[in-house]
């Protein structure tokens, strides 16, 4: 074994615990491993920085843009009710309003931006309609999934593979050349969500919503700062 093979190795076993502590932020122990594998001579600097330049990761990047300025502007927010509906009914036929179209949307833009931005308009309407935000947000992000298989830009790793294929002289993918297998994979992935996967999932409601469901009681947010003499103490123990 080389000197290489275990410094890498020691560099992805560490880079790996820090990610699962969430101590530090991702893109700063990412980043930093690179520059470890650098400064130790396992990869050059062009090697290094080659992902920049990928056809694949670039086009990533100008998609985060795009799902980025529909966020800003409001346009999301426009479609909102057309996707959630104002009515409270099933979660089966919710799930059906929603799964489509983000399958849908996320076939043509790049799946991970998408259940980002869907996430905190999923939590705000089902704190609005008392629904369980655990029975939308797994499902959300099946179907980003599902409808990402379906065409070359739907998921990251169809760019980078495309953009590894060009790099070393292969033909890439057709923008559809995927299809034939995604969609029927990904309407049999949403048929098993909208029968059977939905109910796997736990009843989970926000705290918020769950207090709004009983008489007579609220929540509170208080910050106590560390100069109190309590700090550590129960509410009766300080009085």
């Amino acid at each position: 074994m080389t000197f290489a093979f275990w410094y890498t190795l020691v560099l992805l076993v560490g880079m790996s615990v820090l990610l699962v502590r969430e101590r530090i932020p991702a893109e700063i122990i990412l980043f930093g491993t690179l520059l470890l594998l650098i400064l130790g001579k396992v990869v050059t600097i062009k090697e290094a920085f080659s992902g920049f330049s990928n056809e694949g990761m670039l086009t990533i990047a100008m998609l985060f843009i795009v799902a980025g300025a529909m966020h800003t502007t409001g346009a999301l927010g426009q479609i909102n009710h057309l996707v959630f509906g104002k009515n409270r009914s099933s979660v089966p036929a919710k799930l059906i309003r929603i799964l489509i179209p983000v399958s849908a949307v996320s076939a043509f833009i790049n799946n991970t931006p998408v259940v980002a931005v869907m996430i905190p308009a999923v939590r705000s309407w089902t704190e609005k309609f008392r629904y369980s935000p655990s029975k939308f947000l797994i499902p959300i992000s099946y179907a980003a999934i599902l409808g990402g298989m379906c065409t070359l830009i739907g998921t990251s790793t169809n760019l980078i593979v495309h953009g590894l294929l060009l790099e070393n002289g292969q033909q890439g993918f057709g923008f559809f050349e995927i299809s034939k297998i995604g969609v029927p994979v990904a309407v049999a992935g949403l048929a098993y969500i909208l029968l059977i996967g939905h109910r796997l999932l736990p009843d989970r409601k926000e705290p918020i919503v769950e207090l709004g469901e009983k008489t007579r009681e609220f929540v509170i947010e208080l910050k106590v700062n560390p100069e109190y003499d309590y700090v550590g103490k129960t509410i009766e123990e300080a009085g």
